[in-house]
């Protein structure tokens, strides 16, 4: 069975992040408030409410390692949130973003003493704590990026950057910081690699907006999914650049299980699993359609009251139309809506990733290929 753990909250969880032993997670239900919940045998019980933001977080990232909490949002600010043990409170940092339009996702680094601010402000903003002044200040990665930018990846060795976004391309950027990092060792995707070095730009095959970015696990090579219903891998090494098209709706979040496997979710509510045979990369499962407990026994509604009263229901919880396959307006798959956010696991285990949906459903799974 692909699904390890399944929980339903009474709200739609548009960002999530578990913490290093995803004893607890920290989501957004749709609003300014992000909610950390902390885990009580099979349930998960509320703990805190971070209430600094004005308007909807768009992206929370917690790092394992130094337990510091980063949150983005539409009002344009980021926080950094430090648990404060002795007060049992987290306390907010506010970070110097200097961008005029809405952040879009937030993301650590690898070595977790910086992290990346994508937002509508045709920018990332790289962060990192300024001792001098005792907080956090950015520098912005611009040139050449020509519009909003709605995903960012850290290289594993902490100083390259992929993004992507509205401009229908994926760029592989350098966020060196002098002072901060050390001089990497050279990479399939340059040597010198002074702040906002352009390493890669790879356009979207058929100029679809770019919703998700990663680099494989050795850092060789770049995966980007596409609202064109396709994920690209480019690998500046050997200079392929692969595309797959799917017949499914759009992928909005991307990663990578292993160096020959990619998991793809989006708006088609089950998520796919894509592999590397050795010559192409090729779909070879959705999680959970196969779990046949999961779906209700009960025949479809046949009559024209019941039918009504089904589209009654999917419009009051938010569903999507049900197509073939649909039992009792269930679809086959866990999810009931689209997915809204697709993470890799925090501890670094290659077989086990998680999933958010607008049902509210918060899904571990065991990725096989």
């Amino acid at each position: 069975m692909s699904v390890l753990d399944e929980f339903t909250f009474p709200f739609c969880v548009t960002a999530y992040s578990f913490n290093g032993d995803k004893s607890q997670v920290a989501l957004c239900p749709n609003s300014n408030e992000v909610h950390i919940y902390a885990r009580s045998g099979t349930q998960w019980v509320q703990t805190h409410v971070l209430k600094e933001h004005d308007l909807l977080v768009t992206s929370i990232d917690w790092a394992p390692q130094t337990n510091r909490i980063v949150s983005c949002s539409q009002d344009k600010n980021a926080y950094v949130w430090t648990f404060d043990q002795a007060a049992v409170v987290w306390r907010p940092t506010l970070v110097h973003l200097r961008i005029n339009r809405a952040a879009t996702q937030a993301r650590w680094s690898p070595q977790e003493n910086k992290f990346a601010v994508a937002s509508g402000d045709k920018c990332v903003a790289i962060c990192y704590f300024g001792e001098e002044n005792n907080w956090w200040v950015s520098k912005h990665l611009k040139k050449p990026i020509a519009s909003t930018v709605l995903c960012v990846d850290w290289h594993p060795n902490n100083v390259l950057i992929a993004c992507g976004g509205t401009d229908m391309k994926a760029r592989v950027l350098s966020a060196f910081i002098k002072g901060v990092d050390q001089k990497p060792p050279s990479t399939a995707w340059g040597e010198r690699l002074p702040f906002n070095t352009l390493c890669g730009e790879f356009e979207s095959p058929s100029s679809g907006w770019v919703h998700s970015v990663g680099f494989s696990p050795d850092g060789e090579s770049l995966a980007f999914a596409s609202h064109d219903s396709s994920i690209t891998v480019a690998t500046p090494a050997t200079g392929d650049v692969t595309s797959v098209r799917s017949p499914n709706l759009p992928f909005t979040s991307l990663v990578w299980s292993d160096q020959s496997t990619i998991v793809v979710s989006g708006h088609d509510c089950s998520p796919m699993v894509y592999a590397f045979d050795g010559s192409a990369w090729r779909l070879v499962t959705k999680l959970g359609e196969d779990d046949k407990s999961r779906r209700s026994s009960t025949a479809s509604p046949s009559n024209s009251n019941s039918a009504f009263n089904l589209f009654r229901q999917m419009d009051s919880r938010s569903q999507p139309a049900k197509t073939g396959g649909a039992t009792d307006g269930m679809l086959k798959s866990v999810h009931q809506n689209t997915i809204t956010e697709l993470r890799s696991d925090p501890s670094g285990n290659p077989v086990e990733a998680s999933t958010s949906g607008l049902d509210g459903k918060l899904v571990q799974w065991r990725v096989q290929a």
